[in-house]
């Protein structure tokens, strides 16, 4: 079984009067993290049984815990938690954990995460700051603490990366098919208002998918209430794949929460309703971008049928939140955290002799030689011989990537001439396939222009058909300049220029 690349320990709060928003982007988080190898422990208190199932389907363990959310008996429990499992780090999820419940958590060697949706974390023990929200900035004057800002970290669950997802929604000219979603509660039943208003607004050809969550506590009156009406109704309660529901649907009427990003994925033009003070910058920020449409919740049932009404036939404005939507939120958000959390404490340092075995397991590791331009294995007296020279040449550089435990995870190497370096890169085989490459060439080009000032530009020389290290270099902001010859081989020539890596963003 391959090394757990990351160990997190996930706390999120859900519950009456909270919803599930938080429970259900920390298992997007979650689901991330799995992916790119991670070992995932996820501590909640009160918990929908639908959303157990969810969570363990996924790949990760679950904790429920003993104590009422955000009280210090709560913060020791998850403590813990994090200790038992030597957790990497731990991300907070909730508005009732304030700023004595961090300080808690944070007395452990873990790494400290804190989804913040306006100005709760509090930047003397937490390490990073993550912000999914359109509306969200890096504030000025930052201190030590890192920010994630903005829908390119919007947390989304796998399935929104599903080619249904990805796909240009198809406008048609009249709305006949409806998605009316308010999140995993919805105490105030706006599923049933929305319902009621849709039979103003549309006919009996009129079809709509109604998702009520777990903690929906109108089960019962929805029911009754879907007999009454004179259109077709399905219901749908707890449901695992969301974008299947939305992939079908022309518009739909939601809450202003986390749902409008998920929509946005999938190009749904929606009509918003910001039912909780903490969903109005959302919603504002949507209708700025001209991503969502939006009813204000003290209007009356007369100007929510009218408003709905508006957009099942207005196509083109349907079209562009469509289309605008889809270019904000990619889908990708919850990897790239994942990647970074991975990836997070990356250090260089330069090679030794005594590192000669590891360099030569990476360097006839076969999927290495079956995009190296030499082929052949080489022989421990080859490689011995080769290393003292590099080492004892200054026009050459040898690093080593550390991760935050101290493991070698790859090497980068450095070959001078005048004003130009060409670099060359190996991961091992357990960290393949999760970032860490943008990450090792981010840092080691950045220490490579620190350190040499009349360096100009790095040069990287890719074979032909190796396509993860030109996916890692255009990543890290190198651009494809021409193709070339290499030991009688075909490579692709990629140039990183000492100006544009001012503009690469700085990896933790």
């Amino acid at each position: 079984m391959e090394p757990c690349s990351l160990n997190i320990v996930i706390r999120a709060d859900c519950g009456p009067g909270i919803g599930t928003g938080h429970l259900m982007r920390m298992l997007a988080l979650g689901q991330a993290c799995v992916q790119v190898g991670g070992c995932v422990t996820m501590a909640v208190g009160v918990i929908p049984g639908g959303l157990k199932k969810r969570i363990l389907d996924s790949g990760i363990q679950l904790h429920v815990l003993k104590h009422s959310s955000g009280c210090l008996r709560d913060a020791q429990e998850t403590l813990q938690i994090a200790n038992g499992c030597k957790a990497d780090w731990i991300a907070i999820d909730g508005y009732r954990f304030d700023y004595k419940y961090q300080a808690q958590v944070a007395e452990t060697q873990a790494r400290l995460l804190m989804m913040d949706d306006g100005e709760q974390a509090d930047l003397a023990v937490v390490d990073l700051v993550l912000n999914q929200n359109a509306y969200a900035t890096i504030p000025a004057g930052r201190t030590h603490v890192d920010y994630l800002a903005g829908c390119e970290y919007t947390l989304l669950r796998t399935e929104f990366l599903a080619e249904a997802a990805c796909e240009p929604k198809h406008v048609v000219k009249l709305a006949r098919r409806i998605l009316v979603t308010f999140g995993g509660s919805d105490e105030d039943d706006w599923t049933s208002v929305a319902l009621r208003a849709i039979e103003q607004a549309g006919n009996e050809r009129t079809i709509v998918d109604a998702v009520v969550g777990a903690g929906y506590p109108n089960l019962d009156a929805l029911l009754h209430l879907k007999r009454e009406l004179k259109y077709n109704v399905r219901i749908h309660r707890n449901v695992d794949r969301m974008v299947d529901l939305m992939s079908r649907v022309d518009m739909a009427v939601t809450a202003g929460g986390s749902t409008c990003y998920e929509l946005a994925r999938c190009g749904v033009p929606s009509l918003a309703i910001a039912v909780a003070d903490n969903q109005r910058p959302v919603v504002d920020e949507l209708v700025r971008r001209e991503a969502i449409v939006q009813f204000e919740p003290e209007g009356s049932a007369g100007e929510l049928h009218s408003a709905i009404r508006r957009l099942m036939r207005d196509d083109v404005t349907r079209n562009k939140l469509s289309s605008n939507g889809q270019r904000l939120v990619d889908g990708h958000g919850s990897l790239r955290i994942a990647r970074r959390l991975a990836n997070y404490g990356v250090e260089l340092r330069p090679v030794e002799m005594a590192d000669e075995q590891l360099l030569l397991h990476w360097r006839n590791d076969p999927e290495v030689r079956s995009v190296s331009f030499q082929t052949a294995p080489v022989s421990i007296e080859t490689h011995r011989a080769w290393l003292k020279n590099k080492l004892a040449d200054p026009k050459i550089g040898l690093w080593i990537a550390e991760d935050q435990r101290n493991e070698p995870v790859g090497q980068v190497r450095f070959e001078f001439n005048n004003h130009e370096a060409t670099i060359s890169i190996t991961i091992d085989h357990a960290r393949r396939a999760r970032g860490l490459g943008k990450v090792l060439i981010e840092r080691a080009c950045r220490k490579v222009f620190e350190q040499h000032p009349e360096l100009l530009s790095v040069v990287a020389l890719i074979k032909i058909g190796n396509v993860a290290s030109e996916r890692a270099f255009r990543n890290a902001g190198f651009t494809q300049a021409t193709r070339t010859m290499v030991e009688s081989k075909l490579a692709s020539k990629y140039v990183l220029h000492r100006e544009t890596v001012s503009r690469i963003r700085k990896v933790a």
